[in-house]
């Protein structure tokens, strides 16, 4: 392999699947760009599939969720997948290259208030139960866009532990959830003399 190069990633390692309710006709999706402050925050690495995002005020994704109260999002493609980057070139100008189906540099995300049942492996191993809150670090912190346990009313909760630590269909650990998300109670600011 020529310097420099990655290896290329098994396309079922990082997932983010659903045991239950998607797709369906009223599930709740959505799609935009990412912000390049992600990139620029996780040292150019690329944003996985099954990782909790966000959307800043400028309506593109950003990793994480902390203790922000902000709707969480799950993203269903890796942010280099073809269908979202295309270093190609242009398809009107060189012979044989790949064109995308969607607008290119647009990912989906899963919506936390749908109704389904979801597995994703980008996690922190840890030993999950059911009912354990869940959330994830804000973009710039450790593990980023990574679910973890939380702890209700002090982080933005992003689902529900359902089945534990579970296989994500292709032999690889997944942690298994309800999104639901719970927003962090406002702290109380001292009066100001």
């Amino acid at each position: 392999m020529p310097q420099g190069m990655d290896a290329p990633r098994q396309m079922t390692a990082h997932t983010l699947n659903a045991l239950k309710g998607w797709p369906a006709p009223a599930a709740v999706d959505f799609h935009t760009e990412f912000s390049p402050t992600v990139f620029q925050s996780n040292g150019r690495q690329p944003v996985l599939a099954g990782s909790v995002l966000h959307l800043n005020g400028s309506g593109k994704y950003e990793l994480g969720v902390g203790q922000e109260p902000v709707m969480p999002l799950f993203s269903f493609n890796s942010s280099d997948d073809p269908d979202v980057y295309n270093p190609g070139g242009d398809p009107a100008q060189l012979r044989g290259n790949w064109v995308a189906i969607a607008p290119t540099g647009q990912s989906m995300s899963l919506v936390a208030i749908g109704g389904y049942e979801l597995t994703s492996t980008e996690f922190i191993r840890d030993a999950y139960a059911p009912n354990d809150p869940l959330t994830s670090p804000l973009q710039g912190e450790e593990d980023a866009g990574r679910i973890k346990k939380g702890v209700l009313y002090e982080d933005m909760i992003v689902g529900f532990v359902s089945r534990g630590t579970v296989d994500n269909g292709y032999g690889h650990a997944a942690v298994a959830f309800w999104p639901f998300p719970v927003f962090p109670l406002p702290t109380e600011e001292e009066p100001t003399p």
